[in-house]
Order: structure tokens, then sequence, then C-alpha cells
């Protein structure tokens, strides 16, 4: 009678360790909401409104997170990992230039992290 506990607890332990070991996933709702964000930062640069462009700003820098996180666990994907981390970055410095109320050069790094949305798809995104 003793081996059922004790087998349940292996079991329990196991299945804990898989959960803890398991790769990161990234689904297409992620790619999703970091395309939709993107849209809305532009359009929140554009009206020049600080807070919603640094919201989405900040949440594109999370999201970026999760990605280059992926690629990383993902391995083999290099450029996905340098492409992610420049996309969390420009998102960052983003986040400073709407604070500051620089529109005009927020405008460009925008520019700059939809070229690298583009350039990561051409080799990553999948149909």
């Amino acid at each position: 009678m003793r081996k059922v506990p004790i087998l349940l607890t292996l079991l329990s332990v196991a299945i804990a360790l898989n959960a803890v070991c398991a790769e990161p996933e990234m689904g297409m709702d992620l790619m999703q909401n970091i395309e939709d964000a993107n849209k809305s930062l532009s359009s929140n640069i554009a009206l020049a409104n600080k807070q919603a462009a640094g919201d989405d700003a900040k949440e594109l820098a999370r999201m970026f997170l999760e990605v280059e996180t992926f690629f990383t666990h993902k391995g083999d994907a290099t450029n996905a990992v340098d492409l992610a981390r420049q996309s969390r970055e420009l998102s960052a410095e983003i986040v400073q230039l709407v604070a500051t109320g620089k529109f005009e050069v927020a405008t460009d790094k925008a520019t700059t992290l939809s070229r690298t949305c583009r350039t990561c798809h051409t080799f990553y995104k999948k149909e």
C-alpha cells in the first residue's frame, strides 16, 4: 500500500519538472497582439499622445521579450533573437522619446521597429 503514495508523489514531481523545463511557446495571438500594438503605437505617436504611445511601447517591449525568450530556447535562431532584442530595445527607446515629447524621433524609431518586424517575418513567419 505504501507504493501507491510514493508513485503518486513521483508522478507529481515528474509533471512539475516537465512544466518547469518546457520550452516557452509563442502563438499567433502574441504576434497579432504585437502587430496591433505596433499600429496603435504609430497612431498614438502621430497624435502626440504621450500616455498611450508610452503604454504601447512598454507593452511592445514586454512582448518582444517573450519573442526573444522563445527564440533563445528554440535554438538555431540567432537572427530572430537579435531582431527581437533590437525590437525590445527600440520599444524601450520609444518609451523615453515620447515621455520627453520627441515625437519626430519616436516616429523614426517606430518606423525602424516596423522594418525590424518585417525582416524577422521574412525568415521566421509561419504560414
